[in-house]
């Protein structure tokens, strides 16, 4: 039985893009009020930071890129009209994520900035259970045999 349209969406209440820009800003304020630094100074962190940062950009670019292509809306609280299986999706089920993730890696690394890279662990754990698990759920109730397939020939990440 198809969902009504009010009911079409994986039902996620925390958008990704804040959680990550959050876990961001509480790593710089906490930087601010008790610095937590590297223990030894380095020139790699910087250069490799930023090419991690870039790197995230780009690849949350062609995700969004293809989406609209295939008239699609990267917002997790939006319907899923079709399952993609191409593009960046060949190679991550969540490659917005993905992205996300390198740009908050990216970012503590060339700041410097330890809690950024510390506050990682626990935004990947609140966007498994608080997005991606509803998100699996409703494409798994939407697309069936098609998406459980596809999850056992794709990775959560990379």
């Amino acid at each position: 039985m198809e969902a009504s349209p009010a009911e079409d969406h994986a039902d996620v209440h925390i958008l990704p893009p804040l959680l990550f820009l959050g876990s961001i800003l509480l790593g710089v304020l906490l930087q601010l009020a008790l610095a937590l630094r590297f223990a030894t100074q380095s020139g790699w962190r910087l250069p490799l930071g930023l090419v991690l940062v870039v790197l995230g950009v780009a690849a949350i670019a062609w995700v969004i890129g293809w989406m609209r292509r295939t008239h699609q809306d990267p917002d997790p609280r939006k319907p899923t009209p079709e399952l993609i299986v191409g593009g960046p999706f060949r190679f991550s089920r969540n490659p917005i994520y993905t992205g996300m993730a390198l740009i908050q890696t990216g970012a503590g690394l060339a700041l410097g900035n330890l809690w950024i890279l510390i506050f990682l662990a626990p935004t990947l754990w609140i966007l498994r259970r608080g997005v991606i698990e509803k998100e699996e759920a409703y494409l798994t109730r939407k697309f069936g045999d098609a998406y459980v397939a596809y999850t056992r020939s794709v990775r959560r990440w990379l």
